[in-house]
Protein backbone atom coordinates (compact mmCIF):
# COMPACT_ATOMS: atom_id res chain seq x y z
CA UNK A 1 0.00 0.00 0.00
CA UNK A 2 1.49 3.09 -1.00
CA UNK A 3 0.53 6.44 -2.10
CA UNK A 4 0.65 7.31 -6.12
CA UNK A 5 1.03 9.35 -8.61
CA UNK A 6 -2.24 8.38 -10.59
CA UNK A 7 -4.34 10.63 -11.23
CA UNK A 8 -7.68 8.97 -10.31
CA UNK A 9 -6.59 7.30 -7.14
CA UNK A 10 -4.83 8.14 -3.84
CA UNK A 11 -3.19 4.80 -3.07
CA UNK A 12 -1.99 1.68 -5.00
CA UNK A 13 -2.69 -1.93 -3.44
CA UNK A 14 -0.46 -4.44 -5.55
CA UNK A 15 -0.93 -7.82 -3.60
CA UNK A 16 -0.07 -9.70 -6.79
CA UNK A 17 3.74 -9.15 -8.01
CA UNK A 18 5.55 -10.47 -10.74
CA UNK A 19 5.91 -9.42 -14.15
CA UNK A 20 2.49 -8.89 -16.11
CA UNK A 21 1.73 -11.56 -18.42
CA UNK A 22 -0.30 -9.54 -20.62
CA UNK A 23 1.45 -8.01 -23.37
CA UNK A 24 0.90 -4.51 -23.72
CA UNK A 25 3.05 -2.24 -26.27
CA UNK A 26 3.03 0.56 -23.68
CA UNK A 27 2.92 -0.88 -20.64
CA UNK A 28 5.17 1.27 -17.87
CA UNK A 29 5.11 -1.53 -15.52
CA UNK A 30 7.02 -3.81 -17.85
CA UNK A 31 9.17 -1.37 -18.45
CA UNK A 32 10.07 -0.33 -14.38
CA UNK A 33 10.83 -4.09 -14.24
CA UNK A 34 13.60 -4.06 -16.56
CA UNK A 35 14.85 -1.22 -15.86
CA UNK A 36 14.87 -1.77 -12.07
CA UNK A 37 15.59 -5.96 -12.53
CA UNK A 38 12.91 -6.55 -10.22
CA UNK A 39 11.07 -10.09 -9.53
CA UNK A 40 9.68 -11.00 -12.14
CA UNK A 41 8.21 -14.04 -10.71
CA UNK A 42 4.12 -14.00 -9.89
CA UNK A 43 3.16 -14.19 -6.98
CA UNK A 44 0.80 -13.32 -4.16
CA UNK A 45 2.86 -11.28 -1.54
CA UNK A 46 1.33 -11.87 1.89
CA UNK A 47 2.99 -8.91 3.10
CA UNK A 48 1.35 -6.74 0.50
CA UNK A 49 -1.55 -8.40 0.59
CA UNK A 50 -1.84 -7.74 5.17
CA UNK A 51 -0.63 -4.02 4.38
CA UNK A 52 -2.01 -1.52 6.60
CA UNK A 53 -4.73 0.46 5.28
CA UNK A 54 -5.97 4.05 5.69
CA UNK A 55 -7.80 4.96 8.40
CA UNK A 56 -9.83 8.07 6.16
CA UNK A 57 -11.76 7.00 3.09
CA UNK A 58 -9.71 6.78 0.13
CA UNK A 59 -9.80 5.62 -3.42
CA UNK A 60 -7.46 2.59 -4.06
CA UNK A 61 -6.18 1.24 -7.19
CA UNK A 62 -6.01 -2.35 -7.31
CA UNK A 63 -3.04 -3.62 -9.47
CA UNK A 64 -2.12 -1.17 -10.51
CA UNK A 65 1.34 -3.16 -11.53
CA UNK A 66 -0.54 -6.33 -12.88
CA UNK A 67 -3.69 -7.43 -14.75
CA UNK A 68 -5.55 -9.35 -12.30
CA UNK A 69 -7.44 -11.37 -14.39
CA UNK A 70 -5.46 -12.27 -17.22
CA UNK A 71 -6.28 -16.23 -17.88
CA UNK A 72 -2.35 -17.20 -16.22
CA UNK A 73 -3.34 -15.37 -12.88
CA UNK A 74 -4.72 -17.59 -9.75
CA UNK A 75 -8.07 -16.49 -9.49
CA UNK A 76 -8.25 -17.97 -6.01
CA UNK A 77 -5.37 -14.90 -5.34
CA UNK A 78 -7.92 -12.83 -6.62
CA UNK A 79 -11.00 -13.55 -4.63
CA UNK A 80 -8.63 -13.82 -1.11
CA UNK A 81 -7.96 -9.87 -2.19
CA UNK A 82 -11.78 -9.59 -2.68
CA UNK A 83 -12.19 -10.61 1.00
CA UNK A 84 -9.41 -8.90 2.29
CA UNK A 85 -11.25 -5.56 1.31
CA UNK A 86 -14.13 -6.27 2.57
CA UNK A 87 -12.85 -5.56 5.56
CA UNK A 88 -12.33 -1.87 4.65
CA UNK A 89 -16.15 -0.76 3.66
CA UNK A 90 -15.10 3.22 3.79
CA UNK A 91 -12.62 2.72 0.97
CA UNK A 92 -13.35 2.78 -2.98
CA UNK A 93 -11.65 0.19 -4.49
CA UNK A 94 -10.76 0.69 -8.37
CA UNK A 95 -9.35 -2.14 -10.43
CA UNK A 96 -8.76 -2.17 -14.36
CA UNK A 97 -8.23 -5.09 -16.91
CA UNK A 98 -7.84 -5.54 -20.89
CA UNK A 99 -9.81 -8.71 -19.62
CA UNK A 100 -13.52 -7.83 -18.82
CA UNK A 101 -14.49 -11.67 -20.02
CA UNK A 102 -12.75 -13.66 -17.18
CA UNK A 103 -14.64 -11.04 -14.33
CA UNK A 104 -17.55 -13.23 -13.70
CA UNK A 105 -16.33 -15.75 -11.08
CA UNK A 106 -15.95 -12.68 -8.91
CA UNK A 107 -18.44 -11.09 -6.43
CA UNK A 108 -17.03 -7.89 -6.07
CA UNK A 109 -18.55 -5.58 -3.13
CA UNK A 110 -19.91 -2.36 -3.88
CA UNK A 111 -17.59 -0.24 -2.93
CA UNK A 112 -15.47 -1.89 -6.10
CA UNK A 113 -15.17 0.20 -9.25
CA UNK A 114 -14.56 -2.41 -12.17
CA UNK A 115 -13.48 -0.70 -15.60
CA UNK A 116 -12.04 -2.13 -18.46
CA UNK A 117 -8.59 -0.32 -20.78
CA UNK A 118 -9.76 0.47 -24.33
CA UNK A 119 -7.22 2.06 -26.61
CA UNK A 120 -8.90 2.15 -29.78
CA UNK A 121 -12.44 1.35 -31.58
CA UNK A 122 -11.30 -2.29 -32.51
CA UNK A 123 -11.47 -3.53 -28.65
CA UNK A 124 -14.87 -1.24 -27.67
CA UNK A 125 -16.32 -4.73 -27.44
CA UNK A 126 -14.85 -5.15 -24.29
CA UNK A 127 -17.52 -2.92 -22.76
CA UNK A 128 -20.03 -5.79 -23.72
CA UNK A 129 -17.69 -8.44 -21.38
CA UNK A 130 -17.80 -5.57 -18.71
CA UNK A 131 -21.28 -5.03 -18.87
CA UNK A 132 -22.51 -8.66 -18.89
CA UNK A 133 -20.07 -10.19 -16.20
CA UNK A 134 -20.07 -7.68 -13.70
CA UNK A 135 -22.65 -6.45 -10.85
CA UNK A 136 -24.85 -3.69 -11.80
CA UNK A 137 -24.64 -2.42 -8.31
CA UNK A 138 -20.89 -1.87 -9.10
CA UNK A 139 -19.57 1.05 -11.06
CA UNK A 140 -18.62 0.25 -14.36
CA UNK A 141 -16.37 2.24 -16.54
CA UNK A 142 -14.16 2.51 -19.36
CA UNK A 143 -10.79 3.98 -19.30
CA UNK A 144 -9.61 5.61 -22.53
CA UNK A 145 -5.89 5.27 -21.84
CA UNK A 146 -4.27 5.50 -24.58
CA UNK A 147 -6.56 7.09 -26.67
CA UNK A 148 -5.38 5.98 -30.05
CA UNK A 149 -8.20 6.40 -32.53
CA UNK A 150 -11.65 8.51 -32.78
CA UNK A 151 -14.09 7.06 -30.29
CA UNK A 152 -16.90 9.97 -30.94
CA UNK A 153 -19.11 7.58 -32.29
CA UNK A 154 -19.53 4.91 -28.83
CA UNK A 155 -22.30 4.19 -27.00
CA UNK A 156 -21.25 5.08 -23.31
CA UNK A 157 -24.88 5.27 -21.82
CA UNK A 158 -24.28 2.12 -19.62
CA UNK A 159 -21.17 3.58 -18.18
CA UNK A 160 -21.07 4.93 -14.54
CA UNK A 161 -17.68 6.85 -15.19
CA UNK A 162 -14.61 7.46 -17.93
CA UNK A 163 -11.42 8.07 -17.48
CA UNK A 164 -9.51 9.60 -20.96
CA UNK A 165 -5.38 9.39 -21.12
CA UNK A 166 -3.02 10.00 -23.54
CA UNK A 167 -0.05 8.30 -25.02
CA UNK A 168 3.08 8.96 -22.94
CA UNK A 169 4.91 10.87 -23.36
CA UNK A 170 3.56 12.39 -26.54
CA UNK A 171 -0.14 11.61 -27.26
CA UNK A 172 -1.20 10.75 -30.53
CA UNK A 173 -4.68 11.96 -30.57
CA UNK A 174 -6.22 14.87 -31.66
CA UNK A 175 -8.22 17.37 -29.34
CA UNK A 176 -11.67 17.02 -30.79
CA UNK A 177 -11.48 12.62 -29.87
CA UNK A 178 -11.69 14.03 -26.65
CA UNK A 179 -14.40 16.16 -27.22
CA UNK A 180 -16.71 14.19 -28.74
CA UNK A 181 -16.18 11.97 -26.17
CA UNK A 182 -17.16 14.29 -23.64
CA UNK A 183 -20.27 15.52 -25.33
CA UNK A 184 -20.87 11.81 -25.29
CA UNK A 185 -20.86 11.56 -21.86
CA UNK A 186 -21.97 14.58 -21.07
CA UNK A 187 -25.28 13.91 -23.35
CA UNK A 188 -25.97 10.64 -20.47
CA UNK A 189 -24.72 12.65 -17.90
CA UNK A 190 -21.34 10.30 -16.81
CA UNK A 191 -18.67 11.81 -15.02
CA UNK A 192 -15.64 12.15 -16.91
CA UNK A 193 -11.95 11.99 -15.22
CA UNK A 194 -9.50 13.79 -17.91
CA UNK A 195 -5.43 12.87 -16.58
CA UNK A 196 -2.90 15.47 -17.20
CA UNK A 197 -1.32 13.47 -20.15
CA UNK A 198 -4.50 13.59 -22.19
CA UNK A 199 -2.88 17.29 -22.63
CA UNK A 200 -6.49 18.46 -23.18
CA UNK A 201 -6.74 22.44 -22.40
CA UNK A 202 -10.15 22.53 -21.42
CA UNK A 203 -9.19 20.53 -18.56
Amino acid sequence: MQRTKIDWADYSWNPIKGYCPNTCKYCYAHKMFDRLGWDKTIRLDEKALLAKMPKKPARIFVGSMIDMYHQDIDKEWVKIIIKVSRRYPQHTFITLTKFPENLLPYLFPVNWWIGVTIEDAEYWFRTIELINNTSKDNKRFVSFEPLLTNMNDVDVRRLDWIIIGGLTPKPVHKEEWITGILDNAHFANIPVFIKSNAKYPKN
